[in-house]
């Protein structure tokens, strides 16, 4: 059997440094090419990024626990949260259909601004006081591509017919540029992002990477992002992230590889790197080549938004329930499910008959997904006499997704579980979230810690309890996350949770809510 570059993880070639793998395959005669692209099945592009890219339709998770005297909660049954979902999501759609290729509700972008003025008139209808969208400038520059594409070029000497194949999932990472607008240069393999890197010359080559993240992308930031760097700095001129999950899905994250750097959805970076093994055993490795372009800019001057409404309790201390409104792609989990929980929240609670003690502080915030225009910093900036009075910061995110598996991509019919932060360790709020867990079976880990990231951040200079769940799945930041795979019986989980949290530290005192 003649040898060859192999792409499956376990192969005894594939351990080998990629110089002595190209050496052996350049010993290999030229094969007879009888078939476009070697025979191997072309990628069909994007498909449909509405739909959801995993099986949802035997999904069917168990309906949410009601307890006795909450039946009559209208506003927190499912039912009634997921055509909030599915709003919220439209506004991320009609940004790809108004021609954004980065589509989604971007803060600093119309879609982003229309997500928060709606929220404010929920906030109204719903009868909040003091209902508003606070503007607020950004600062510095924010990276944004307008326009790229990432095309292998197409040659008769990988079989009669081999047109140009445009990989449709390629997706700029952050910082990216290219002088000029466009690179061609050939393709080399550099194994996998947990190997050594290779010894081959990447000089004016396009090296091609390949990660398996074991949960979301979000796992493998740091090592991706370290690698391209060594990548570009031994002569690679871009670095591709054959990011290998399910289907044919924009990947975001691993910004700043000191170079033009793109990521690759499954089915693209499976034929990539299969066009690469047989053009090796075939002896033109050489002659296969990518064109890249990207136009990208710095943008400044841009504006953030937040939206906030006030549901007046008995007591001047107020809680804040914070949820960012924006999100890349159609981002139904991150955040449009933890956004309509926040309006059924302001809904239950705005009603007479459930008039918190304290005053609750509703915020739809901005800037999740933008540099320099973080929403919850400029909301305590711009309104210090309201926040002074707070004694604690509740963030909802990632509150509703199905639970996907990695590896086989099943969606079992639960939700994805979370990890449940309270910064100060509290044990009065530790025990109100195992009752509430046990009471209405919200998906939390067993374990709570105290780590509160993202959003929350913000708040930080409150010097106040902060608590959240949040997940990064397998579907965070990806083109995946849609309607689809929201579970409206998680939805309901979520929503009489952060409910009955609410309520009780409404009622706690300070000292239990923030011990000394």
């Amino acid at each position: 059997m003649s040898p060859s570059i192999s792409i499956t993880r376990r192969s005894s070639l594939y351990s080998l440094p990629l110089v002595v793998a190209l050496s052996l395959v350049g010993s290999v005669p030229a094969l007879a090419q009888n078939a476009a692209w070697f025979g191997l099945n072309v990628p069909s592009g994007l498909g449909d990024p509405h739909q959801p890219v995993v099986d949802v339709s035997a999904v069917n998770p168990a309906p949410a626990s009601v307890p006795a005297g909450e039946e009559g909660y209208a506003d927190l049954r499912g039912a009634a949260i997921l055509p909030m979902v599915q709003s919220i999501v439209d506004f991320s759609i009609q940004s790809r259909v108004a021609g954004e290729k980065s589509w989604g509700r971007v803060t600093g972008f119309p879609a982003a601004k229309a997500t928060l003025e709606w929220t404010a008139q929920q906030f109204r209808d719903a009868g909040l006081t003091e209902v508003a969208v606070q503007e607020y400038d950004g600062t510095g520059a924010m990276w944004w591509p307008q326009n790229w594409e990432a095309k292998v070029l197409g040659n008769a000497a990988f079989g009669a017919g081999s047109m140009d194949v445009v990989l449709g999932s390629a997706l700029p990472n952050g910082g990216s540029e290219i002088p000029g607008g466009t690179l061609t240069a050939p393709l080399a393999f550099a194994g996998h992002v947990d190997d050594p890197l290779p010894t081959t010359d990447l000089t004016g080559k396009v090296a091609v990477q390949l990660l398996t993240p074991a949960g979301g992308a979000y796992s493998e930031r740091g090592a991706t992002r370290d690698r391209s760097q060594q990548l570009m700095a031994k002569g690679a001129v871009a670095v591709l992230n054959v990011v290998r999950q399910t289907g044919n899905m924009h990947v975001r994250d691993f910004a700043n590889c000191n170079g033009p750097c793109f990521n690759l959805g499954t089915d693209d970076g499976e034929f990539l790197m299969q066009a690469i093994e047989k053009a090796a055993q075939s002896g033109v490795v050489e002659q296969l080549q990518i064109q890249l372009s990207l136009q990208a800019s710095a943008l400044t001057g841009l504006k953030g938004h937040n939206a906030m409404g006030i549901v007046r309790g008995r007591s001047t201390e107020n809680i804040i329930v914070n949820a960012h409104a924006d999100g890349w792609f159609d981002a139904a989990g991150d955040n449009a499910d933890g956004l309509a929980v926040l309006i059924a929240m302001a809904r239950h609670f705005a009603r007479p008959e459930n008039m918190p003690e304290r005053t609750l502080v509703f915020v739809a915030s901005g800037g999740h997904h933008s540099s320099g225009l973080n929403g919850p910093a400029n909301f305590v900036s711009m309104n210090p006499a309201l926040t002074a009075s707070s004694v604690l910061a509740l963030n909802l995110e990632h509150i509703a997704q199905f639970r996907v598996v990695p590896g086989d991509w099943n969606v079992e019919s639960t939700e994805q579980p979370m990890g449940f932060g309270i910064s100060n360790a509290s044990p009065f709020l530790t025990d109100l979230t195992r009752r509430g867990v046990e009471r209405y079976g919200f998906r939390l880990n067993p374990d709570i810690g105290t780590d509160t990231p993202g959003d929350l951040g913000g708040y930080r200079p409150l010097n106040i309890p902060m608590v959240q769940a949040i997940h990064s799945g397998p579907l965070y930041h990806t083109s995946g996350d849609v309607f689809g795979t929201i579970s409206v019986q998680g939805l309901e989980r979520a929503a009489r949770f952060y409910v009955h949290f609410v309520e009780g530290v409404a009622n706690a005192t300070r000292a239990e809510i923030a011990p000394q």
